[in-house]
């Protein structure tokens, strides 16, 4: 059933990230509008959350992963058929709903069908799954532009099938390990996980907003002319490459040493990739500084596994719904923050800005993580 639900998952974000590279060229407006259009989808997912998260606990984890993916079928369709700016933005908006539905669930389920001394590796597979479907829906995006560069509804309408698609196989292929009838028992411990959570907070939030700031990176490389030679293209992908390797390898030590260990020795990794690449980027020399930049950004596929594992580590089955919840909400709130800056900085300052943007959210993220964790010790 993991396997399955990484292959949902992977065809699920092939489509979002499709979405990403259509919605700047699909629509005439600056990279400041399109930036708070993009940030409307973020925001209603992380409105719609947790909701969705109880409902998950009360209701079928399966079931209401499926309804959220015909509902997103149903909405990237409905976008193809017109380029109203006002249009758009409520569909997307809507489009975030159904998309905490898909996204809450998935972990949900994740989390169920795996145990502490194995879940640190299946979060890293599930975010190896998720970024690297991001990664080729960049890549499907920019085929499709080129394929339908006459008339690009038809690339929402074919992003609408990968959903479809996606939907299809999670209904035949997925099962629920936890019955939800079985967390209503009175012998299931209800665990309160408030003060547990609040540690990781500002690393998962600076990270999420540094991810939504990344979105606006191809229309930024396009403006700036950067151009994409073959060192450039072999630099990129072993960044990919080891940052695939990295979700899986540090997931698997957290589940030896300690997951918040592992998330905070990521956490530096990311901090000096963003400063030395975006200290390099006006110069276009950051092929010099690759075994530098490598490593770093090795270290920093460690974040997100770790904080998937803790997360549903500390929740227990009776509340992973709700707690994974708090995923959606991180992510959505991250995500829309970063689309809003990384429009406004790279429009007023330029691309270079992005990186360094990041780092100085991420640098007191990381202090006040590593205390708030001391403090619980």
């Amino acid at each position: 059933m993991v396997l399955y639900l990484y292959v949902a998952v992977f065809l699920t974000r092939i489509g979002f990230g499709s979405i990403t590279i259509l919605f700047p060229l699909y629509l005439q407006a600056p990279p400041y509008i399109i930036g708070v259009i993009l940030a409307l989808y973020p925001m209603s997912e992380a409105g719609s959350a947790l909701p969705i998260g109880r409902l998950a606990d009360r209701f079928s984890r399966k079931r209401l992963h499926i309804i959220g993916m015909i509902m997103i079928t149903i909405l990237t369709a409905a976008i193809g058929f017109t380029t109203n700016v006002l249009y758009v933005s409520v569909l997307h908006a809507i489009m975030g709903v159904s998309a905490a539905a898909a996204a809450v669930t998935s972990l949900t389920l994740l989390g169920d069908a795996t145990k502490l001394t194995n879940r640190g590796k299946s979060m890293g597979g599930f975010d190896l799954a998720n970024l690297g479907g991001y990664g080729l829906g960049f890549g499907v995006g920019g085929l499709l532009v080129s394929v339908f560069a006459d008339d690009l509804s038809y690339a929402f309408w074919v992003t609408a099938g990968v959903f479809l698609f996606a939907g299809l196989m999670a209904a035949k292929f997925l099962v629920e390990p936890v019955r939800v009838w079985e967390l209503k028992q009175p012998k299931i411990r209800q665990r309160r996980i408030g003060s547990k959570i609040r540690p990781v907070i500002p690393v998962w939030v600076a990270q999420t907003i540094i991810l939504g700031m990344y979105f606006l990176l191809p229309k930024a490389f396009r403006t700036a002319n950067i151009a994409l030679t073959r060192d450039t293209l072999i630099f990129l992908g072993v960044l990919g490459g080891l940052f695939a390797l990295g979700a899986i390898v540090f997931g698997h030590i957290s589940d030896r040493i300690g997951r918040t260990r592992v998330m905070v020795l990521g956490a530096f990794g990311e901090l000096g990739f963003l400063l030395l690449f975006g200290w390099s980027l006006p110069r276009n020399d950051f092929v010099r500084y690759e075994f530098l930049l490598w490593p770093m950004f090795f270290l920093a596929s460690a974040v997100a596994p770790t904080i998937l594992a803790y997360v549903a580590d500390i929740s227990g089955k009776a509340k992973r719904g709700s707690a994974n919840a708090l995923y959606s909400i991180v992510l959505s709130i991250g995500l829309a923050i970063g689309n809003i800056i990384g429009g406004f900085v790279t429009t007023f300052l330029g691309i270079q800005w992005i990186f360094y943007a990041g780092a100085g959210i991420l640098f007191p993220s990381i202090l006040a993580t590593s205390t708030l964790l001391r403090r619980r010790q």
